[in-house]
């Protein structure tokens, strides 16, 4: 009834669209303005009925329009409270940051959260987080230190999981080019949950991490290095008994190159080594030092092999 009234004619549907606006103009609904509205339609149709009644003499045919014009009445009324008492959708406006390989950038959030963002990742965030939770997304490793808000959690989600604090410092590593997602916890207290695990959420005391198998979802919940963890951010980097196929990922990031093994047992060669700050050559010279290995540059690329 409503859509054949605003169809029948453009008088009838410029008076709809009007009574809409001005009441979708105002946060809440005013008893006033509806009465004004309303009289204002109300208005309308009885004109055309007065003219009917004015030329014609009154059949049936016209009583059921008129009845059929207070039903129009009242669906229109209806509708007109549907669409102001309707909740206003916010659209929450995202913002990126992200980083080459071998690059670090930082950034402050708009509540005070600092963030630290490693090579090759990618940080999504809100302009202006939403009232309940402070929510960001992750593809790659930072280090937080967010801003305390007891009322509001800080969440951080990557693909495997996300971890929820309210304020504290902590680094997260997803990086794709690698097996684990670790969520290392220095300073505070943090809930972290499985993205498919249903054993519900591991918390983590100061001096923990916790590292997830992306293949096969197995969980290790163990006490942290810090200078290992947070050695991206100050390019040190402590190898203890790791395969360099392991270490690897972490040079890679580092100095934005690509390693080839010649063979597994040179992917395999287990590597003790403390490197800090120093160059991509001396890192190399001291690998094949103690590994019994050797090397070659083309371009990007670093060739590795047995003597």
């Amino acid at each position: 009834m409503l859509a054949d009234w605003m169809t029948s004619s453009a008088d009838n549907e410029q008076t709809f669209e009007e009574i809409k606006q001005a009441w979708l103009s105002v946060e809440k609904p005013n008893v006033s303005e509806s009465a004004n509205a309303l009289s204002k339609l109300k208005n309308r149709i009885r004109q055309g009925t007065d003219q009917q009644i004015k030329t014609k003499k009154l059949f049936p045919l016209k009583w059921s329009r008129i009845a059929a014009s207070l039903v129009l009445i009242g669906s229109i009324s209806f509708a007109i409270i549907f669409l102001a008492q309707s909740p206003k959708k916010s659209i929450t406006v995202m913002n990126s940051l992200a980083t080459k390989v071998g690059e670090m950038k930082t950034i402050t959030l708009s509540d005070g959260t600092k963030i630290s963002l490693g090579s090759k990742s990618i940080l999504r965030y809100p302009v202006k987080f939403e009232e309940n939770e402070r929510s960001i997304q992750l593809d790659g490793e930072a280090y937080f230190e967010v801003s305390k808000n007891p009322h509001k959690p800080f969440v951080v989600n990557t693909n495997d999981l996300s971890v929820k604090v309210l304020g504290t410092h902590f680094n997260v590593n997803a990086s794709k080019n690698q097996i684990f997602t670790t969520v290392s916890l220095l300073e505070g207290k943090v809930e972290v949950n499985l993205t498919d695990d249903q054993d519900g959420a591991y918390t983590l005391k100061p001096g923990e991490e916790l590292s997830v198998n992306r293949n096969n979802l197995q969980v290790f919940q163990r006490k942290l290095d810090s200078v290992s963890v947070l050695g991206w951010m100050t390019k040190t980097l402590v190898f203890s008994n790791d395969k360099l196929s392991d270490a690897a990922v972490k040079i890679e990031n580092m100095y934005g190159v690509k390693l080839v093994f010649a063979d597994q047992a040179t992917a395999d060669t287990r590597l003790y080594a403390q490197f800090n700050n120093d160059k991509l050559d001396d890192v190399l010279e001291i690998i094949c030092s103690t590994g019994n290995l050797i090397y070659s540059k083309n371009g990007n690329k670093i060739y590795l092999s047995a003597k």
